[in-house]
């Protein structure tokens, strides 16, 4: 579960309305940024992160301690070349590395948890637009974005045309397929069938739904590779034993196969890092 947070915080001066009707008062905003904003705000660049991404697109993450996600694109000489362009990443609202998210307080001090609104992708895009105003930005030289960044980008240009000069999507989609949507239902269900989940409110207990989240990601990994992905990385290849001895089935429950392996790594990998509330929110609206 996601606790640390290293970044600039922007709180968002005024209530964020939301598409269900609610709003959200004195919402904030993580963000990194990158380079040197021009005087007349002419090059900045907002990279939009995916659903288990964050602000930490070029920079070492503060928990995992890995290079930023996009360390290969963001940078002096890069195709997104800090050098010439002010890159901005932030973390969206619903998320857990330090923008208003289920695990922030609520006005009575306790965590939002399960009490915190549903969210939309345009929700999302309305804390970025705010962000942009704080920082001085009407209008930006480009917005990026992979998948869910890619439908946080759409957004932007359809819904606020005139802040963006440019816009560049990848692996993404307006809207998502109902086999898109079958498969977060089943990373939601995985996090709310464990007894650690406590309908949302596991923040003060020890016990946190971790088992249920690394399902979650173990199915989402399942799409991120293609059908003739699969074959191609995995085939039905064994693992090696811990022992360094060549691959075997075990006649049990191991990872005796190595999809077996990466999967199991995935999940328990990730529950170090994200918020299994966080999840549910971001997954539903993604669909």
């Amino acid at each position: 579960m996601a606790t640390a947070n290293s970044s600039p915080v922007y709180r968002i001066p005024h209530p964020l309305p939301l598409d269900s009707g609610q709003v959200l008062d004195g919402a904030e905003i993580a963000y990194e940024t990158y380079g040197m904003l021009a005087p007349d705000a002419s090059n900045a660049v907002l990279v939009c992160h995916a659903l288990t991404g964050d602000q930490y697109l070029a920079s070492p993450h503060p928990i995992t301690g890995k290079p930023g996600w996009w360390e290969r694109m963001v940078g002096p000489g890069k195709p997104i070349d800090t050098d010439r362009h002010f890159v901005i990443c932030a973390n969206v609202i619903g998320s857990c590395l330090g923008s208003t998210g289920p695990a922030s307080l609520d006005a009575d001090g306790e965590p939002y948890a399960m009490r915190f609104p549903v969210i939309t992708i345009r929700d999302m895009v309305r804390g970025l637009v705010a962000l942009l105003d704080g920082l001085g930005i009407d209008q930006l030289h480009a917005v990026v974005g992979g998948s869910m960044g890619g439908m946080q980008a759409l957004s932007l240009a359809a819904n606020w045309p005139t802040r963006a000069a440019r816009v560049l999507v990848i692996a993404s989609t307006a809207r998502h397929s109902a086999q898109n949507i079958a498969f977060h239902e089943v990373g939601r269900q995985a996090i709310m069938a464990d007894p650690a989940w406590a309908e949302g409110n596991y923040y003060d207990s020890d016990a946190k739904p971790d088992n249920g989240l690394a399902v979650a990601r173990m199915a989402a990994h399942i799409t991120y590779l293609s059908e003739a992905g699969l074959p191609e990385n995995f085939g039905r290849r064994l693992q090696d034993r811990p022992d360094g001895s060549k691959g075997a089935k075990s006649f049990g429950f191991d990872a005796d196969f190595q999809v077996e392996s990466y999967l199991r790594y995935q999940g328990s990998g990730f529950t170090r890092r994200f918020d299994a509330n966080s999840y549910l929110y971001i997954t539903r609206a993604m669909d």
